[in-house]
C-alpha cells in the first residue's frame, strides 16, 4: 500500500488539483467550445498537438494521488459501487468492478469539483477528502 499522506500534503494536493483544473488554458483555440466533458475528452484523445495535452496529464497525475482519498458524490453513486461489488462473484469481477468505479470516481470528482464556486464550497471538500484520510489513518493504525 503507499504511504498515506499526511493532513497538509493532502490540502495541497486537493489545492493543487483545483487550481490545474480551474486554470486550463483554453486561449489558444478561440474557435471551439466543449458542451461538456465527455467532449473535452474525446478531444484530448483524438487531436494531436493539441495544448491542452500536458494540463489534462498533470490533472491525471493529481488524480492518481488523490483516488485514495476521493469521496463518492451521491449516494445513488456509492449504492451502483456497493451493489456492482455485491453481485461480482469472483476476484477477477470484483477487480473489474473496482477499476470501472475508480474511472466513474475519478470523472464524478472532476465534474463536482467544476461546479465549486466559492471557497467555503473547496474547504468543505477538503474537509470530506480529509475525513476520508482521517478514516485510513485509524485503520493503519488499528492494524498495527
Amino acid at each position: 500500500m503507499a504511504a498515506l499522506l499526511t493532513k497538509h500534503e493532502l490540502e495541497v494536493e486537493l489545492q493543487d488539483f483545483h487550481h490545474l483544473l480551474s486554470d486550463f488554458d483554453y486561449s489558444s483555440i478561440k474557435n471551439i467550445t466543449f458542451l461538456n466533458l465527455d467532449a473535452f475528452l474525446a478531444y484530448m484523445e483524438n487531436v494531436d498537438g493539441n495544448p491542452f495535452k500536458a494540463q489534462y496529464n498533470a490533472l491525471q497525475e493529481k488524480l492518481d494521488i488523490l483516488q485514495p482519498y476521493l469521496p463518492f458524490v451521491s449516494a445513488t453513486r456509492a449504492n451502483q459501487f456497493i451493489e456492482a461489488l455485491s453481485n461480482a462473484h469472483t476476484d477477477d469481477e470484483a477487480k473489474l468492478v473496482k477499476k470501472d468505479f475508480t474511472k466513474i470516481l475519478r470523472d464524478d470528482f472532476i465534474k463536482f469539483s467544476r461546479t465549486v464556486t466559492t471557497a467555503d464550497e473547496w474547504s468543505r471538500t477538503i474537509k470530506v477528502c480529509e475525513e476520508i484520510r482521517l478514516r485510513k489513518e485509524e485503520m493503519l493504525l488499528a492494524l498495527q
